[in-house]
């Protein structure tokens, strides 16, 4: 088949959808189909390979961008996949369905729109006034965890329901897997025998629900406590989180590192005894990071939201407490810590549910069904 995937972002640019894309992607090459992805060009871009199209945006802000040209640049596909949220991508595929019907449109919804003051406004006013328009001309959307479907804005839109598969996100499990990296924790001068807290994620202003801040507070209130905790991510915020863990007293004790490569990423969990993920809202759709975490046997506190109640088994393979909750959190990270034999069945846990559930070849072979079943005119009811 030849597939386009169409995404508001890409690599280099770290980011859950993305790194979505770029593993159907890759994947679904290295299985024989020719795809080829569109996204916007917001700066240059060097190493692409010849199936990736950074496409020109006469306007963008953020992680949107206006790219009218996809009502044409996407002639001759046999599929058409995009990834929403995508402001001024979405738009024109509607139009492009309205004029090819017979081009099979799939949709991974990858989470709802979150945001205060005029931000809040414009992502309401497109919930209202074109997300329906996308919702009835697609053929299939694809959710990752039936919990965060059946609370998303799509169970608003009148036939959405009957649209909608489950579709979990895969990890790499020959990648991430569990073992211990000694070497990786000394090279940042942590020392020997003390727990090793990991945060990864973005600290740009488009990552603002991450929950950076949440966990720095929380762990003011632990300053004797035996831990470190290693940061990894950047952007335009990190100067703003550093000085509040320089204001809590808590330099010496987080590091802050900027951004790992891709191939030094698994290093950093096999570094570390727990996984921290204390997202603030349901822009937090699924968590990549908490299936990287559990693949290499870390277990994971992690906000108690639909979807990452998927990946996160409370009790089970880490705990899990309410959003912004800096006290729960706080009391959960304290029992991990004085609770080594905990952390291990937490870990060996995860492994396992890693393994069961989030394998990439499976989910693969479904993606592949949806496809199939689609341009070959069979519509799949779930």
């Amino acid at each position: 088949m030849k597939i386009a995937q169409v995404v508001s972002t890409y690599p280099p640019y770290r980011g859950g959808m993305g790194a979505v894309a770029f593993e159907y992607t890759e994947r679904l090459r290295a299985r024989g189909h020719n795809v080829h992805v569109f996204t916007p060009q917001y700066e240059k871009t060097v190493g692409d390979p010849d199936y990736v199209h950074r496409v020109p945006s006469p306007l963008h802000w953020g992680n949107a961008g206006v790219v009218p040209s996809l009502a044409y640049r996407l002639k001759g596909f046999d599929l058409v996949h995009l990834h929403y949220p995508f402001f001024g991508g979405a738009e024109p595929l509607i139009v492009r369905k309205y004029l090819q019907p017979h081009q099979p449109l799939v949709m991974t919804y990858h989470m709802d729109n979150q945001s205060a003051g005029w931000k809040h406004l414009i992502f309401d006013a497109h919930r209202r006034a074109i997300f329906p328009w996308l919702v009835e001309r697609v053929d299939k959307i694809l959710v990752s965890s039936r919990e965060y479907a059946d609370t998303s804005a799509l169970m608003k839109i009148p036939g959405a329901a009957e649209k909608i598969s489950i579709l979990p996100f895969g990890i790499d499990l020959d990648r991430f897997h569990p073992g211990s990296d000694e070497a990786f924790k000394q090279g940042f001068g942590f020392a020997e025998g003390i727990p090793v807290l990991l945060f990864l994620g973005g600290l740009d202003k488009a990552h603002y629900f991450k929950g950076l801040s949440v966990l720095i507070e929380a762990l003011s209130e632990l300053p004797n406590e035996s831990w470190q905790l290693l940061v990894i991510g950047d952007g335009d915020l990190k100067e703003a989180f550093t000085i509040q863990a320089r204001m809590s007293g808590l330099s010496n004790k987080i590091k802050f590192i900027g951004s790992i490569s891709e191939a030094e990423k698994p290093r950093a969990f096999r570094a570390a005894d727990i996984f921290i993920f204390p997202s603030t809202d349901r822009s937090e759709a699924f968590g990549l990071v908490a299936l990287e975490a559990a693949a290499s046997g870390v277990p994971c506190i992690a906000s108690d939201l639909p979807g990452v109640r998927s990946v996160v088994k409370n009790d089970q393979t880490g705990l899990l407490v309410k959003p912004e909750d800096t006290n729960g959190l706080r009391e959960a990270i304290k029992k991990l810590l004085n609770d080594v034999e905990t952390r291990k069945k937490m870990g060996v846990a995860a492994r396992q549910t890693a393994e069961k559930e989030f394998a990439w070849e499976p989910l693969m072979d479904r993606l592949e069904e949806v496809y199939g079943a689609l341009v070959g005119g069979v519509r799949i009811t779930n």
